[in-house]
């Protein structure tokens, strides 16, 4: 009798992990990533560009001057940064090997109508990040940071190509 009730618990933590595979057991890179973006955020609403600097993987910090680009980036920003409606995660990709162990890990972010005290809205606003690169560990980190002026379309990034 016992058997016959652990059988439908068995088909339903293997129909839940075969649906939702390492997600359900905490592997998702999106909520992986949410607590970074909440600080990020923080980093931004501050105006920290020390810790904004930090954040950039080391592959990007030697193509472009971080500190400026911050710089300039916070003069094209019309007043403070004040709020957000939520968060996208437009990309993600995770490669792991047959041991299961993660070589590759990315996401994007896109903070959602991002507000200033001045009351401009920004649609388009975020960040791409390498988690983990075994093949280029000087990839690791923010590659770019970019946000399009509400106004006259034009892209700002710190980061990038």
């Amino acid at each position: 009798m016992k058997i016959r009730k652990a059988v439908p618990l068995f088909i339903v933590i293997v129909t839940a992990f075969s649906l939702f595979g390492c997600r359900a057991f905490g592997d998702d890179p999106k909520r992986i990533e949410k607590e970074d973006a909440v600080q990020i955020f923080e980093f931004l609403k501050n105006e920290d560009i020390d810790s904004l600097c930090a954040l950039f993987s080391k592959e990007a910090a030697a193509k472009h001057s971080i500190r400026s680009e911050w710089e300039r980036f916070f003069a094209r920003v019309d007043g403070k940064i004040v709020s957000y409606k939520g968060i996208k995660y437009p990309g993600e990709g995770v490669g792991k090997d047959k041991n299961g162990e993660v070589y590759d890990s990315h996401i994007s972010v896109n903070y959602v109508d991002v507000t200033t005290d001045k009351g401009t809205v920004y649609k388009e606003f975020g960040y791409y990040r390498v988690r983990v690169s075994k093949n280029k560990p000087d990839s690791v980190g923010l590659s770019v940071f970019t946000m399009k002026d509400p106004d006259t379309g034009e892209w700002i990034t710190v980061g990038g190509e």
